[in-house]
C-alpha cells in the first residue's frame, strides 16, 4: 500500500546534525521524506535525473553532491547498483511501529529491498528500536519479529562514504593516495606547527595525491583511450600519442568533470562520426577541451526520454508514473524465500516496462 502522507517531525530543525547540513542537503533530505516511492522500510527509488526534475535549477550533479553530504553524515545510504536510497532514521521517526498493520507493511517492504547492504542497515535500525521499546505491540507479530533474526550491520560503521562514486572515480584515486601515504609514513601528512609549514604541507599533499592518482592503473581511462585512438585511426588519421596530457584528460573527464564512462564513449563515437568534428578531435586532450561545445552540437538534452548520452531509457517519462503494486506472496515462504520471490516479481515488472518503453520509442522514431 503506497503512502499518502509523510510524517515530518518539527523538532528536526532543533537537531544539531541536521542544522549542520548545507541547504541543498537539507532540501534533498526533505524531498526523500515526501518522495512518492518511499516505502515503509524507508527505501525510495534512486534516480538523480528525476529527483533533479522536482526542483527548478537542480541538476543530476547537484543532487549527487547533496547525496554525498547526506551519506557522509549518515542520514542516507545510496546503492547505485540497485537504484535505491535508504533513509536511516525513517522507521524511528515516522511512528509507523505504533500504528495498526503498518508494521506488517514495513515487513513486506523490507522483503522487496534489492540492496543487500540496505537490508542489513535497515535490520540494524530495527534492532535498536527493539532494544529501546521492547514492549511495543508490533513485536508480537511473527513477520516483524522474524526480521530481528536477519543479518544486520551498523550503517555508521561502514566505510562507504568514499565509495559512493561509481567505477574508478575521484574517490578511488584519492582513497588510494591516502592509504598509500599513511602506510608509507609520509611526513608531509603529519601535523605542523607554523602557518608556512602548514601551507607548504597542504600544497605537497595535493601534488602527492595528483601524482598518485595519475600513477594508478585505470582500466576505465585505458578503455576510453583505446576507443578514441582506434576510431581516429579508422578515420584515416594518425593515432594520438598516449602521453601524460591525453591520459590525464581522460581521467579528469571522469574525476573532475563528472561524466560517466558510457557518456564519454557516446561522445567519442558521436564526434568521430561527425563530418566536422572527426577532423578536429584528434586527441583526448582536445576532446576534453571541446566537450562543452560537443554537448551543444550533439544536442544533448538530459530530459529527453530516450537512450543516448544519458544511457538507459527513462521508463517513467515514456510510460508515465508506475502505479503497479506488488501482490501478496504465496503463503508458507520463509523470509529469505519471500524476499527472493518479491525481488523476482519486481525485476520482471521492471524488465517488462523497459521493453514496453523501448517499443513505444521505436514506434515514435519510426513515425
Amino acid at each position: 500500500m503506497p503512502r499518502e502522507r509523510a510524517n515530518l517531525r518539527v523538532d528536526m530543525l532543533a537537531d544539531d546534525d541536521f542544522r549542520g547540513l548545507s541547504v541543498p542537503a537539507q532540501h534533498l533530505y526533505m524531498i526523500l521524506m515526501i518522495h512518492p516511492t518511499l516505502s515503509y522500510a524507508g527505501v525510495a527509488d534512486w534516480r538523480k535525473g528525476r529527483i533533479a526534475g522536482m526542483s527548478s535549477g537542480a541538476t543530476s550533479e547537484s543532487v549527487n553532491a547533496a547525496a554525498r553530504e547526506l551519506q557522509t553524515e549518515h542520514f542516507i545510504y545510496v546503492d547505485e547498483e540497485s537504484e535505491e536510497v535508504f533513509v536511516r532514521s525513517f522507521v524511528r521517526h515516522d511512528g509507523l511501529l505504533k500504528q495498526h498493520r503498518l508494521p506488517i507493511s514495513m515487513a513486506n517492504d523490507y522483503a522487496a529491498i534489492s540492496s543487500p547492504k540496505i537490508r542489513t542497515y535497515f535490520v540494524h535500525e530495527l534492532k535498536r528500536l527493539h532494544e529501546e521499546i521492547p514492549n511495543e505491540k508490533c513485536w508480537e507479530n511473527d513477520r516483524v519479529r522474524k526480521l530481528l533474526q536477519a543479518p544486520s550491520k551498523d550503517m555508521k560503521t561502514a566505510t562507504h562514504a568514499d565509495g559512493y562514486a561509481k567505477g574508478y572515480g575521484k574517490a578511488y584515486a584519492e582513497g588510494y593516495a591516502t592509504t598509500f601515504a599513511e602506510s608509507s609514513g609520509d611526513a608531509t601528512r603529519c601535523p605542523t606547527t607554523t602557518a608556512t609549514t602548514t601551507a607548504t604541507s597542504s600544497k605537497e599533499d595535493k601534488t602527492f595525491s595528483s601524482e598518485i592518482a595519475e600513477a594508478i592503473p585505470r582500466p576505465d581511462v585505458e578503455q576510453l583511450l583505446d576507443l578514441l585512438e582506434n576510431l581516429i585511426f579508422e578515420n584515416g588519421f594518425k593515432k594520438p600519442s598516449r602521453n601524460k596530457a591525453n591520459t590525464s584528460a581522460a581521467r579528469l573527464l571522469i574525476d573532475r568533470d563528472g561524466y560517466t564512462v558510457p557518456q564519454i564513449e557516446w561522445m567519442i563515437r558521436w564526434a568521430t562520426n561527425d563530418e566536422f568534428w572527426r577532423k578536429n578531435i584528434l586527441s583526448m586532450s582536445k576532446l576534453r577541451d571541446k566537450f562543452p561545445q560537443l554537448l551543444a552540437k550533439a544536442d544533448v538534452n538530459r530530459s529527453k526520454p530516450q537512450a543516448g548520452f544519458n544511457g538507459e531509457i527513462d521508463v517513467d517519462a515514456v510510460l508515465g508514473l508506475d502505479t503497479w503494486v506488488l501482490g501478496d506472496p504465496p503463503s508458507g515462504l520463509s523470509i529469505p524465500e519471500e524476499a527472493a520471490w518479491k525481488k523476482a516479481q519486481v525485476d520482471t515488472h521492471r524488465k517488462d516496462r523497459l521493453n514496453l518503453a523501448r517499443k513505444r520509442l521505436e514506434g515514435t522514431n519510426a513515425a
